[in-house]
């Protein structure tokens, strides 16, 4: 591939701009959990060059045939209108034009009147015609017997045993089917087929993708020194140290079965929900639910948690309960009792169910049951807390669990074929702890662990002067226009304007909770509703502006930006052709830096996801790739923090003094549990020195470190026109910080509002839309690639319906179809590898999105990930075909970028692996305190 520069652009250097911005201390290196040269081996190279020559042999075919027409129309211009052999000769053009051989009849007849010169351009174009047909019938064979090596070889790649640890967690029933598939011996039937199909989207992914999932991909943690030799990290060794967990989901079943059962839960000692009151007869709290979620074949399941301010009519034994619970620590035994004997009217069993409906109901909470995710290891926590209660049943419980826990502590060190018999024990002692509890069995989740892999040793420091000069500046200038691009700031401004139009400039709220509520309920719901059902530009590619209700500068300065962005964009597209890249310069970026505040108000920590293209290993011999920028603050580390520290990579200590560092003067950064108990997506370390509390929360830190949400007051600043979150007790600014791994939108409602006044984004460059370029050709719309200084924003893609895809025709035989999806792939330009996805604009969103839409950086099913296309491989483009008939219109493709020859992380044996890098960026005004 040739690319063509167009307007090519100063690379920005490292002075002012970059000036503003610092590199973290550390980053994350994510490693494929498998050398990307195991593709290779599912090539089928002899088919491939067959069509190469096949190809050959047509363009030798057409080139005599353009030579013989000529010939012809010479020919049939010197013969009079009525001469015979005049028709002959003009069906023999045309059967040369269609490259079709000839009736003889035609051939009798034009015979005569073909000049000595035409005589022989016909002898060698039927020559030619021959020598294609010859070739084309050598097809059947070759690929056949590509393909039979190519599954040989795909055998042995796939009984891989790291692969096989991944396979296992993906899908029991899978890893149950492989030995059938791996047996030379059986005949491949369209089960085997299947079975093939699948874990080849695995191998494909445990090669070229970085998400972690098991043993598909690995982390690591870096540090940026300034005396490191190296300039990029050179891992001493890729090997994975497994970290295993049992699902938490488990804990939180089993908790709402105790809690269900009058009998075993009699001995819990319970405790008001934190901020409930009593008013005006009424007591008033938030309630928090929470639904089993209900895919029985996600590999994932998220349960669904959503908070409402709920109201109860109050009473006297409401009263009673109330009153007591706020001032002793009682079991709901002695609860029963306090509250019957309160009154002569009542009796113990009738104050029981009534505790039962308000247990139900969120009133009142079992701290003894409450995960704690910041354990690094929340099962066992769960399981002393059970060992404890006087209840019998609980403890055996309790014991079970620490059966489980012991046989999940024996996971990572048991070979990959002995995993199942284990995790079928773990399974078993699972469902007999729900089967003490009375638990129906289906409410045993699909997924019984998690688990992580990691890499750790020497090699993983790096020239921190070497990004400084080369990837800083391209990285500074991207994150000066992120704000026009990040979905999170319009929620955040909106929550500002909101809150200055209900208590006025430089107002005061003193009750969070019923701030939260009204917001969700008068505002943001039908809010976020529309905005999802908003595209940026219309068919006329004009702008269509975000709703402004409350008539706030800073969002139509957002609009004017991005507006800006696309038209800027517009202006650089060539007139005439094509072009494979196009460099944006400093001119972009002030012209969309221009529109936004110049107190750059919206700087704010950065996450970058990025690649580096270099088989030097070295950033000022590469560049580097951008996939994705997301909210910074240590966010997409926290969930390895405890995996890496099994490892003594000192990550806890690291993230915290990182967040240290960057609170400003007079505040204090409190984490936000992220509501959900029911995912290993927010198990991390305390990393923050406090801790916000919110209804349905039971914090295991100590009370110095908690805060309560009744404690703040939210306060409008009218200097600096933001709103925040005052601590009465400390009087100091508290600043929320969420380090889990779902997207704030997938967060209890409380805690979605709470985020709305705390650093956080997620930025989704689309620089396309709205440019009305390229015109779509043949239903494949080809997009250069965007190059920001060094950072390749985005790869070239294509879009295409999928009316343009080359689905096989019944009629074909494998070779036929072979040659037609290569020949459509050369006539479209698109290179031997790619990545192919549905169209996102095609998937389900909503405010109830699933669990593979609440993560930012998830295990989707294999069909939603984008799929790695190798056009040399018969199996690859099997796998292609079936993404293809999934879609229900369009598919993006996007070039492979870093390639195969650009990778420059190599394994201990010198094989040659997938990195991404994890950074972050951090505005130095607000990111240098101590």
């Amino acid at each position: 591939m040739t690319d063509l520069l167009v307007h090519p652009a100063a690379g920005f250097g490292a002075g002012e701009d970059a000036g503003r911005w610092r590199l973290g201390e550390a980053f994350l290196l994510r490693v494929a959990g498998r050398p990307a040269d195991v593709v290779t081996t599912l090539r089928t190279g002899g088919a491939v060059e067959w069509t190469r020559r096949v190809f050959e042999r047509e363009a030798a075919r057409d080139a005599a045939g353009a030579r013989l027409r000529e010939e012809i129309e010479k020919a049939v211009a010197a013969l009079g209108g009525g001469d015979p052999s005049r028709v002959a000769l003009i069906n023999l053009r045309r059967d040369v034009f269609n490259a079709r051989r000839p009736r003889p009849a035609t051939l009798a007849k034009a015979d005569p009147a073909l000049t000595p010169s035409a005589a022989a351009l016909l002898a060698e174009w039927r020559r030619a015609m021959a020598s294609l047909d010859g070739v084309v019938a050598e097809g059947g064979e070759i690929l056949a017997a590509d393909i039979a090596a190519a599954r040989v070889r795909a055998r042995t790649v796939l009984s891989d045993d790291a692969l096989r640890c991944a396979v296992l967690l993906q899908s029991e029933v899978l890893e149950r089917s492989m030995d059938r598939y791996l047996d030379p011996a059986r005949k491949l039937d369209k089960d085997g087929r299947q079975i093939e199909g699948t874990l080849l989207e695995l191998l494909y992914r445990a090669a070229l993708k970085t998400s972690p999932f098991s043993t598909l991909t690995s982390v690591g943690l870096g540090r940026f020194t300034p005396d490191s030799p190296r300039a990029a990290p050179e891992p001493a060794s890729l090997r994975q140290r497994s970290t295993v967990r049992l699902n938490v989901a488990v804990l939180a079943r089993l908790s709402a079965v105790i809690l269900a059962d009058p009998l075993v839960r009699s001995e819990i000692t319970v405790t008001l929900a934190p901020g409930a009151s009593i008013d005006d007869e009424t007591a008033r709290y938030v309630r928090r639910r929470t639904t089993a979620g209900t895919d029985p074949d996600a590999v994932v399941t998220i349960d669904g948690v959503h908070e409402d301010l709920f109201f109860l009519p109050s009473g006297p034994a409401l009263n009673d309960v109330v009153t007591i619970a706020r001032h002793a620590r009682l079991t709901l035994r002695e609860l029963s009792e306090r509250v019957a004997s309160a009154a002569e009217d009542r009796t113990v069993e009738a104050a029981d169910r009534l505790l039962g409906h308000l247990l139900r109901l969120g009133l009142l909470l079992a701290p003894d049951l409450q995960i704690d995710l910041r354990s690094h290891d929340p099962a066992a926590a769960f399981a002393t807390g059970l060992a404890a209660q006087p209840h019998p049943t609980l403890r055996r419980v309790a014991a079970v669990l620490t059966q489980a826990g012991e046989l999940v502590a024996r996971y990572p060190a048991t070979p990959a074929r002995g995993r199942a018999v284990l995790l079928a024990e773990i399974r078993e002692r699972v469902r007999d702890a729900f089967a003490l509890v009375g638990a129906p069995d289906r409410l045993v989740p699909r997924t019984l662990i998690y688990e992580d892999t990691t890499i750790a040793g020497d090699g993983m420091a790096t020239d921190r002067g070497a990004w400084e000069s080369r990837a800083l500046p391209s990285l500074a200038a991207l994150a000066d226009i992120l704000p026009a691009f990040d979905m999170s700031l319009p929620r955040r401004l909106t929550a500002a304007g909101f809150f200055r139009a209900r208590y006025g400039s430089g107002g005061r709220c003193d009750d969070v909770e019923r701030f939260c509520h009204e917001f969700q309920r008068d505002f943001f719901s039908p809010y976020a509703q529309r905005a999802m059902r908003r595209r940026a530009f219309d068919e006329g590619n004009n702008y269509v502006p975000q709703e402004n209700w409350f008539k706030i500068p800073e969002l139509t300065a957002l609009d004017q930006a991005r507006e800006a962005a696309s038209r800027h964009l517009r202006g650089l597209q060539p007139d005439a052709g094509r072009t494979d890249e196009i460099r944006l310069g400093p001119a972009f970026v002030d012209e969309v830096r221009r529109h936004l505040p110049a107190d750059r108000r919206f700087d704010q920590p950065w996450s970058f996801f990025v690649q580096l293209a270099s088989s030097s290993g070295r950033p000022d011999e590469g560049r580097l790739v951008l996939n994705q920028a997301y909210s910074g603050l240590t966010l997409m580390f926290s969930r390895f923090a405890h995996s890496l520290d099994s490892g003594g990579a000192g990550a806890r200590e690291l993230l915290a003094e990182t967040l240290r560092r960057y609170t400003p003067p007079g505040a204090v950064l409190a984490e936000l549990r992220g509501g959900y108990e029911t995912t290993n997506l927010n198990i991390h370390p305390s990393v923050t020195d406090y801790e916000i509390v919110c209804p349905g929360d039971i914090s295991a830190r100590p009370v110095d470190e908690q805060i309560l949400l009744d404690d703040i007051v939210m306060v409008h600043d009218e200097r600096a026109d933001r709103v925040r979150l005052m601590s009465r007790r400390l009087d100091r600014e508290v600043i929320p910080l969420y380090l889990g791994f779902l997207l704030p939108m997938a967060l209890p409602e409380v805690q979605q509002v709470l985020m709305c006044f705390a650093p956080g984004g997620m930025a989704q460059i689309d620089l396309w839309a709205g440019t009305g370029q390229p015109v779509p050709a043949e239903g494949i719309t080809m997009y250069p690639r965007l190059v920001l200084g060094d950072l390749v924003l985005q790869r070239r893609m294509w879009k295409l319906n999928t009316s343009a895809f080359p689905f096989r025709d019944p009629r074909h035989s494998d070779a036929e179809h072979l040659l037609k999806v290569r020949r459509w792939r050369r006539e479209h330009g698109l290179p031997d590898r790619v990545f192919a996805q549905v169209d996102a604009s095609e998937r389900r969103s909503g405010p109830d999105q699933d669990a593979e839409a609440a993560r930012p950086d998830n295990d989707r099913k294999a069909s939603r990930k984008p799929l790695p296309v190798d056009f040399d491989s018969w199996l690859s483009l099997r796998l292609f075909e079936q993404l293809a008939l999934g879609a229900s219109s369009r598919i993006v493709l996007t070039e492979c970028g870093p390639d195969l020859d650009e990778l420059w992380l190599r394994d201990e044996h010198g094989r040659p692996h997938v990195g991404e890098f994890l950074i972050e960026l951090y505005d130095t005004a607000r990111g240098q305190h101590g």
